[in-house]
């Protein structure tokens, strides 16, 4: 991860995060040098609005303010800006999130009626039969 980081290679360090164990990932972050933190933490907040890999990431946010929180505490207002973007894109995702099951709710609750509708017209056909 150090070499990924210093490499600068965004392909390369989405490799080598997604590589990781999610029970790793606490000792990945506590083996990292706090000067590759900051770095680290501007790169995943760009993955918070691009990948698919959340919850993934999320992790990998917790773990390292968890650890390395005192420490990035003295330096907040080097940091200000990283973690104002976690949480514009943590409120973007959460809206892009919760509009989708909104939508879902909508059309489970449209099928259930439609389901509703078909086995009352089943059960009144069978009844005309007899």
């Amino acid at each position: 991860l150090v070499i990924a980081l210093r490499l600068n290679t965004g392909e390369l360090v989405v490799e080598v995060l997604e590589q990781v164990p999610q029970d790793q990932i606490h000792y990945v972050i506590s083996a990292l040098p706090l000067h590759h933190v900051t770095s680290l933490l501007k790169f995943i907040v760009d993955q918070l609005t691009t990948s698919r890999h959340l919850h993934f990431y999320i992790l990998w946010i917790s773990s390292i303010l968890t650890t390395h929180g005192p420490a990035l505490k003295k330096s907040s207002s080097q940091i200000m800006s990283t973690l104002n973007g976690i949480i514009s894109a943590l409120t973007a995702q959460t809206r892009s999130l919760s509009s989708l099951c909104d939508s879902n709710q909508y059309f489970l609750d449209v099928i259930l009626t439609l389901g509703k509708v078909q086995k009352s017209q089943n059960l009144s056909a069978e009844m005309d039969v007899f």
